[in-house]
C-alpha cells in the first residue's frame, strides 16, 4: 500500500489525476503533523503548496491550458499589443502596460498605461477611458508555477505562456460591458473589494 508522501508524488496528467495527488499531498502533510508535531513543519508548508499547484495545474487542464489575464482594449474596443508588467517604484510595486509597437509582440515599449485605481468599477472605466483605454480580460495560453520571494510568500500562480501579448487569444471581457468580472486588481487575499 502507498502511503500519502508516496502517492503525491506519483506521476498526474488528467484534471482528476491532479486533484487526487493534491488530495495526497494534504494527507502526507495530516501525518507529518501526526507522526512530529511542529518539527515537521517545513514538509508540512511544502505539501500544502503542492498540492495548491496541482489544484491550480488541473484547473489549467479543465480549460484546456487557458487561463484568464487582464488584458488592454481601445475605446472601441479593439485589443491593444501591450504587455501588462510590475514596476518597482522604490518600496512599492505597480502594475501597469506597456504599450508594444505592433502586434508582433516583439520590440522595445513605445509608451505606458497606467490603469485607474478608483475602487468603484464604474469610476475606474470612466477615468481609463478618458486616457483612451479600457481593461478587459482574455483567456490566454498558461502555466501553474509557485512563485514568490521568501517562504512566506511562495504560491502557486498562473503565468502565461506566450509572452504576456498574443493577438490569438479568446476575449471574454473588452472592457466595455458591465459583466459580474471584477476590477483586475481588486482581488486582494482572495476577497473581492468591489463598491
Amino acid at each position: 500500500m502507498q502511503n500519502a508522501a508516496t502517492a503525491a508524488t506519483a506521476p498526474a496528467t488528467t484534471p482528476q489525476e491532479l486533484r487526487d495527488r493534491a488530495a495526497a499531498h494534504h494527507s502526507a502533510a495530516e501525518e507529518s503533523f501526526e507522526r512530529s508535531g511542529m518539527d515537521g513543519a517545513l514538509t508540512q508548508w511544502a505539501h500544502g503548496r503542492m498540492a495548491g499547484l496541482d489544484l491550480l495545474k488541473a484547473d489549467l487542464a479543465e480549460n484546456g491550458g487557458k487561463a484568464m489575464f487582464p488584458a488592454l482594449f481601445d475605446t472601441d474596443g479593439r485589443l491593444v499589443p501591450a504587455k501588462l508588467i510590475t514596476v518597482n517604484r522604490g518600496y512599492d510595486t505597480d502594475d501597469v502596460f506597456g504599450l508594444l509597437p505592433d502586434d508582433t509582440g516583439r520590440g522595445r515599449f513605445t509608451g505606458w498605461f497606467n490603469p485607474s485605481k478608483a475602487e468603484r468599477k464604474g469610476v475606474a472605466r470612466r477615468n481609463d477611458a478618458k486616457k483612451g483605454y479600457y481593461v478587459g480580460y482574455v483567456m490566454a495560453p498558461a502555466k501553474a508555477e509557485l512563485a514568490g520571494g521568501n517562504v512566506c510568500t511562495v504560491m502557486p500562480v498562473t503565468r502565461r505562456t506566450d509572452g504576456g501579448w498574443s493577438k490569438d487569444v479568446e476575449i471574454v471581457d473588452n472592457g466595455h460591458g458591465d459583466t459580474d468580472l471584477h476590477r483586475w486588481y481588486s482581488i486582494q487575499d482572495g476577497t473581492y473589494w468591489e463598491k
